[in-house]
């Protein structure tokens, strides 16, 4: 996250990642934790990033909760261009400091989401659902 977005490492040290399968999760460190470790426990925290091929992608969740933080690979979304997102439309904008990669989407100061730069192009990654409360 530091490397490609600028959130500092120390933002995280309160939390606890760990590793399921393709996935890497991520739970506020708590004392009450320890209480409840001899539990068997199916699930916990949020999904903070999946394996895609060679590259770790951050999660809708974990953008919407930590994206605002970023000091750099983000862009501040204007309503047109928030329009095209919602509708799951690839829009073009030169970013010339910024190589393809993931980028955090930006509304108002808050992270609403990922997009995927590809040369000069915009891929919103949205889910259909987040799109649809976001647009009524």
């Amino acid at each position: 996250m530091e490397e490609r977005f600028g959130i500092k490492r120390d933002i995280f040290n309160d939390y606890l990642f760990f590793k399921k399968k393709n996935s890497w999760w991520i739970l506020r460190n708590s004392q009450k934790l320890y209480e409840f470790s001899t539990l068997k426990i199916e699930m916990a925290g949020i999904r903070a990033f999946q394996k895609v091929g060679q590259f770790l992608k951050p999660t809708t969740r974990f953008t919407q909760v930590f994206g605002s933080l970023a000091t750099k690979c983000f862009i501040e979304l204007n309503e047109e261009t928030l329009i095209v997102t919602l509708k799951g439309e690839r829009f073009s904008l030169d970013l010339p400091d910024t190589g393809n990669g993931y980028l955090i989407l930006r509304f108002n100061k808050r992270a609403i989401g990922l997009g995927l730069y590809i040369d000069g192009e915009i891929h919103p990654l949205l889910p259909r659902s987040i799109r649809s409360k976001i647009f009524c």
